[in-house]
């Protein structure tokens, strides 16, 4: 049975990553957690095991590396390098993916909010004449004034979210257009 002791703070110390990669981990099910008095509690274990992941990943990697160069003779280091190029691109396909879900989940959001502030201007127009007209027609332009506030908000976002995906983009492209020419360099 696991124990469920460390937050998601001291987790994210522990790996060496961010807190939204913890967040990740969790949502896609890499990590289990308990909530406790709303607060996500993780594994220790499970913490330790993906720890170790990490470190004899980086070792593999430097390992490979250094020994691949060093022994491999060309033409099996230019095949290596194409699955490595392959490896990555599919791996920037993936986040790509993710990156257009997360702008598909914004616009929807954006989208009720657009719809909520057009029932609120309905509301307002067709109010009828009573002792708390003032008071609810009131309300409902400070909610009015809300909702158009977290709507720029979330729009500012998605504009910004765009234009890094936008840029990832254009980095991925200029990445592989250079492991192509060194990639057709070597082939000569």
């Amino acid at each position: 049975m696991r124990h469920y002791s460390i937050s998601r703070d001291k987790a994210s110390a522990l790996l060496g990553i961010s807190t939204r990669t913890i967040d990740r981990y969790i949502k896609s099910g890499r990590l289990s957690y308990k909530k406790v008095a709303n607060k996500v509690l993780l594994s220790k274990e499970e913490l330790d095991q993906l720890q170790s992941e990490f470190t004899s990943l980086r070792h593999e990697v430097s390992t490979e590396l250094v020994s691949e160069r060093a022994t491999t003779p060309v033409a099996v280091r230019q095949s290596v390098d194409l699955l490595s190029i392959e490896e990555k691109i599919d791996k920037f396909s993936l986040i790509f993916k993710e990156k257009d879900k997360m702008l598909d989940e914004k616009n929807k959001i954006i989208f009720m909010l657009q719809e909520r502030i057009g029932q609120l201007e309905t509301k307002i127009q067709s109010m009828i004449a009573l002792p708390d007209y003032t008071k609810e027609k009131q309300e409902a332009i400070e909610e009015k004034k809300r909702l158009e506030a977290k709507l720029q908000a979330m729009t500012m976002k998605l504009k910004e979210q765009e234009m890094k995906t936008f840029v990832v983009i254009w980095f991925a492209v200029i990445l592989i257009a250079i492991a192509i020419f060194f990639y057709m360099k070597m082939g000569r």
